[in-house]
C-alpha cells in the first residue's frame, strides 16, 4: 500500500478515535455536573449551573473555569472533589495525547511529502 494511503487511514482513525474520546469526556463531565447539582444544588446554582458541552456557551465556560481553576476544592464533599480532580487530570492527558498524536501525524505527512 502506498505511504499516502496509509497516512490517510492513520489520520482518519485518529480523527474518529479523538472524537469518541472527547465525547466520552464530555459525558463524564456531565455526570459530574449532575452529581454536583444533586448533592450541592445551592452551590451549583451559585456557580451558574456549569455544564460541559460540545458548543461554546456560558455554562460550558463556567464548567471549564470551575474545573480548570480547581474551584471544586471548595466543595464540602471530599469524594466529589476527588472525582473532579481525576476528571481534570484525565482531560489534560486527553488533550496532550490528541495534540501529540496530531503533531506526529503532521510530521509523518511532511516526511512522506518531502523525503519519500
Amino acid at each position: 500500500m502506498e505511504p499516502e494511503k496509509v497516512l490517510a487511514i492513520i489520520a482518519l482513525a485518529w480523527l474518529v478515535v479523538s472524537f469518541f474520546l472527547m465525547a466520552r469526556s464530555i459525558r463524564r463531565g456531565r455526570e459530574l455536573a449532575d452529581a454536583l447539582a444533586l448533592h450541592h444544588p445551592g452551590m451549583y446554582e451559585a456557580l451558574g449551573r456549569p455544564r460541559p458541552g460540545y458548543f461554546e456557551s456560558v455554562r460550558r465556560t463556567r464548567f471549564s473555569r470551575f474545573v480548570g481553576r480547581r474551584e471544586f476544592e471548595n466543595v464540602v464533599d471530599a469524594s466529589l472533589a476527588v472525582r473532579f480532580e481525576a476528571y481534570r487530570k484525565s482531560e489534560a492527558r486527553l488533550i496532550l495525547s490528541i495534540l501529540g498524536c496530531g503533531t506526529a501525524i503532521a510530521l509523518m505527512v511532511l516526511a512522506v511529502r518531502y523525503f519519500a
